[in-house]
């Protein structure tokens, strides 16, 4: 088995660990050489271990495993010199089931010690023993099967490499941050919107996880962790962490409890068409375990699905057919689904991950945890910077031009992104070759200079994109049209459409390898995608530019009708962009905008015919980018527009919004919906982090608060008095204040029309177990007595952290202060302090405030009852109250 082991590649330094993960073998008890049948896990591994005898390696016959008539071994080879050590000896003795047999009798029967050699510096280990099921029946295939894991998972692909340079997954491997829970709630933006929100989350607000450990039940948890649902964008990491999940465990580092760990990618599920059974599929993936039938009934195994958002089988939960036999075939979603259902008769769990979109698609019942990967921190950042740039001084430059640009930086959260960004700085830092890159533009453009110049170093970059002109094209087409289709993952059949050939020595089949991530074979089958979505979408945009300025036609419009002008162009694609929902149109259109440029068009020299002078379309393009920011409803567009004016380089708005704002602050002028967004997208993307903010200081209306909402995710403080809000506005308030990782303690809705109504759906967010709002103010809010039943039971649900509620100047009555009375009395109440000031209240329900007042459970500290009718007789009942030893008024 070791010599097997060194044959394919594992270091030194892994022997232990590899023949640890094969064999559990026990280290701390040389000194009991008799074998006992207790289960280290199951009633699998009852069987009597093998037991390695010295008298076993006679060097003079063939072993015949299957032949106990023909005992003795003989040495030889199985593949090379390597392995012409004694192999081990499988004796029927050694398997007695009789847990009495003497350990004198076993040592009476030994020829020298029980000991084997694991290194040639004579370091000995105890007996080996199996677990039992697939280990003893076939230990070399699984051998097989752990090194062609490891031969797998250890090399990484970084996109540019020279020939025969291989890249480790342990040297640039960076930690991301992984959180328990979902930080970004899904949305209508695009992905990269998504990053930069949750950028701005405070971490203390986020319980985090290591990767290694998303198996295993928190503190106080008993129920095993089964089902891992592991969403985020696009590039963010998650592929990486399976990789490096799956080469720790190879190694015997991490998760020994499994036995084996099958990874099933969805980009290769789609490949399979025909029915199989779930053995036949695992050893489809895995053919290293074909010759063991009964792994699936004897072993602990995880199934890894990767990419579910890239599935084209009809994951159906609610109409699926139950399966539960391991040898039957049926269709290949069905097995998935049975899987995840736990129909099997398999001790398996499942991890599943997935882009945000598609994480919907797995019913949330059936998960026993949700992660969500959300990329590098800026520690994470810089460390993978000085992995990849390995000069210390460069390195240095590129992390300090980064944090000059702060969305840039902000989007070096996602590593593919950080990866395209340090390549660029790189080569343009080094080589000072003039102005580096600032817009997301400049930045991919210079990407396909960079990858273009690593093949033909000598080459002018002009000539080198007039030469690639062709494929830049058919790669473009391909991008263009399957962005539409909202597709990123192809196969042969589809790259011939485009005519593109990967397999031809030609000039251009280059680029097509560093622009596609090619996966392996399955089924003589190879799938593509673009290295990431991002490289996608700008080379979609270098299509629709290179067929209007070339060919003056426009691909946005069916026929390819010509384009009159650049500004034509952008009208057409913006209002395209606008009326998406998912957004994901939105960084084509700034990669398409952002190529009007004259830097850009200086850049792209040769892939266009001639450069243009557009500067009176770009002009003409940002006006009407100002006139949308002020007509669209929609938050995530209204953001995107304001990112469209950054590759246009137009601080035009900005400028204007930031001379508003200081007049606003000292004239008390409040802001437009437009200004309201462009106010929100300024908080979004600053380096400080607000403690308080003042919503009423700037929103007049409903829609300037909702415009000014993703801010109250970030902050402390919201105060939203005097802002003409609604019941209408609650729903979306609710959202916030039950959003998992909001950093909101404290919301102050004074002086507004909330009503009952809209007080109800505020309760039922206060109730949620990710509420974490300590301090609610809802004075004259127009509230009466039919609120205070929803409001008395968020007071005692057993999430509640209300401390603090303030509900002066509303018609309350008595009846709504008694429901709010026996709140109080509640265990599950954390109330401290308590403000109804002028709420119509009466004697009449001063006893039942007494009687919380001396409840053991109180934990009532203040209590404001100014301005009521109470009388005499009420303030007397009250005052017995702090006499009792349990009122902690």
């Amino acid at each position: 088995l070791l010599a097997m082991k060194r044959e394919r590649g594992f270091q030194a330094g892994e022997e232990e660990a590899a023949v640890s993960v094969l064999h559990r073998v026990k280290l701390d008890r040389p000194g009991s050489p008799v074998p006992s049948c207790m289960s280290m896990k199951s009633d699998f591994s009852m069987d009597q271990p093998i037991h390695f005898r010295a008298g076993d390696f006679n060097p003079d016959h063939r072993v015949q495993l299957q032949r106990p008539e023909s005992p003795v071994p003989s040495c030889v080879s199985i593949k090379s010199d390597f392995s012409m050590d004694q192999p081990i000896h499988f004796r029927a003795e050694d398997f007695n089931p009789d847990p009495s047999v003497s350990s004198s009798h076993v040592q009476s029967d030994q020829q020298g010690p029980s000991l084997l050699s694991m290194k040639s510096n004579g370091s000995m280990i105890p007996p080996i023993e199996f677990r039992g099921g697939a280990f003893a029946t076939d230990p070399r295939a699984f051998l097989t099967f752990l090194t062609s894991l490891k031969m797998k998972f250890e090399v990484v692909s970084e996109g540019i490499a020279k020939p025969g340079e291989q890249t480790l997954l342990n040297d640039v491997f960076t930690h991301v941050w992984i959180t328990e829970g979902s930080c970004v709630e899904v949305n209508h933006g695009h992905e990269v919107m998504q990053v930069e929100t949750v950028s701005k989350i405070t971490k203390s607000e986020i319980r985090s996880i290591k990767c290694s450990d998303i198996f295993k039940p928190l503190p106080g948890q008993t129920r095993p962790i089964r089902t891992v649902l592991m969403k985020g964008v696009a590039g963010i990491g998650k592929t990486f962490s399976v990789q490096k999940f799956i080469l720790n465990w190879a190694t015997g580092k991490d998760n020994q409890d499994f036995d084996f760990i099958f990874f099933l990618p969805f980009c290769k599920l789609n490949l399979i068409k025909s029915e199989m059974s779930l053995q036949e599929l695992v050893q489809c993936f895995c053919p290293e375990i074909k010759s063991s039938a009964n792994i699936l009934d004897c072993c602990k195994v995880l199934f890894i699905f990767d990419g579910l958002d890239g599935s084209r089988h009809p994951l159906n939960f609610r109409r699926n057919q139950i399966w539960s036999d391991v040898k039957k075939t049926t269709s290949v979603d069905i097995l998935i689904i049975n899987l995840i259902n736990g129909n099997f008769p398999v001790d398996a769990s499942i991890w599943i991950t997935s882009r945000m979109a598609a994480a919907g698609l797995i019913p949330p019942e059936l998960i026993s945890r949700m992660t969500e990967v959300q990329g590098f921190e800026d520690q994470q950042k810089e460390e993978y910077i000085r992995k990849k740039c390995k000069k210390r001084a460069l390195a240095d430059r590129i992390i300090s031009h980064l944090k000059t640009q702060r969305s840039l930086y902000m989007m070096c959260h996602v590593p593919v992104f950080c990866w395209i960004v340090v390549t660029i700085l790189e080569h343009t830092l080094e080589e000072n070759s003039g102005e580096s890159p600032r817009t997301l533009t400049e930045f991919y453009t210079n990407f396909l200079l960079v990858l273009l110049t690593a093949k033909e170093e000598k080459e002018e970059k002009e000539n080198l994109l007039k030469s690639y002109h062709e494929a830049i094209l058919k790669l473009g087409k391909l991008a263009f049209e399957s962005l539409e289709k909202n597709i990123i993952v192809f196969n042969d059949k589809d790259l011939k459409k485009y005519n593109i050939d990967l397999n031809n020595c030609s000039l251009h089949s280059g680029l097509f390898k560093e622009i596609f991530k090619q996966d392996s074979v399955l089924f003589q089958e190879k799938v593509y995608s673009f290295l990431h979505l991002t490289v996608q979408e700008y080379f979609a945009a270098l299509y629709v530019l290179g067929s209007h300025q070339n060919s003056n036609i426009n691909p946005l419009e069916k026929g390819n009708p010509p384009a009159s002008t650049l500004f034509s162009l952008n009208e057409v694609v913006l209002g395209r962009a606008i009326q998406s929902r998912t957004g994901h149109l939105d960084l084509f259109v700034r990669f398409l905008l952002g190529m009007g440029m004259e830097n850009n068009q200086e850049l792209l020299k040769g892939f266009l015919s001639h450069s243009q002078d557009h500067s009176s379309d770009i002009q003409k393009t940002t006006e009407h980018i100002k006139k949308l920011i002020r007509e669209t409803s929609s938050l995530e567009r209204c953001f995107n527009l304001f990112h469209c004016l950054r590759e246009l380089k137009d601080k035009s708005l900005m400028d204007v919004f930031n001379v508003t704002l200081d007049k606003v602050k000292r004239t008390g002028q409040r802001l437009s919906p437009s200004q309201c967004s462009a106010l929100a997208y300024f908080l979004l993307l600053s380096e400080k982090e607000i403690d308080v903010f003042n919503m009423s200081e700037y929103a007049t209306s409903e829609e300037c608060v909702r415009k000014l909402l993703p801010v109250a995710k970030i902050t402390k403080t919201i105060r939203m008095s005097w802002c003409e809000l609604t019941e209408r506005c609650c729903e979306d308030l609710a959202s916030v204040v039950q959003f998992q990782h909001s950093s909101l303690r404290e919301l102050d809705l004074s002086f507004n029309i909330l009503g009952d109504s809209g007080v109800k759906l505020l309760s039922a967010a206060l109730r949620d177990p990710n509420c974490k709002l300590t301090t609610l103010k809802m004075s004259w809010c127009k509230l009466t007595e039919r609120c205070c039943e929803d409001l008395a039971s968020a007071l005692q649900s057993q999430h509640s952290s209300l401390r603090e509620l303030d509900l002066s100047g509303n018609n309350l009555g008595d009846s709504g202060v008694k429901l709010v009375s026996a709140a109080l009395r509640d265990p599950n109440c954390k109330l401290t302090t308590m403000r109804m000031v002028k709420c119509e209240l009466t004697e009449r329900c001063c006893e039942d405030l007494a009687s919380a007042l001396q409840s053991q459970h109180s934990s009532l500290r203040e209590l404001d009852l100014s301005h009521n009718n109470l009388g005499d007789s009420g303030v007397k009942l009250l005052s017995a109250a702090p006499r009792d030893p349990n009122c902690k008024l």
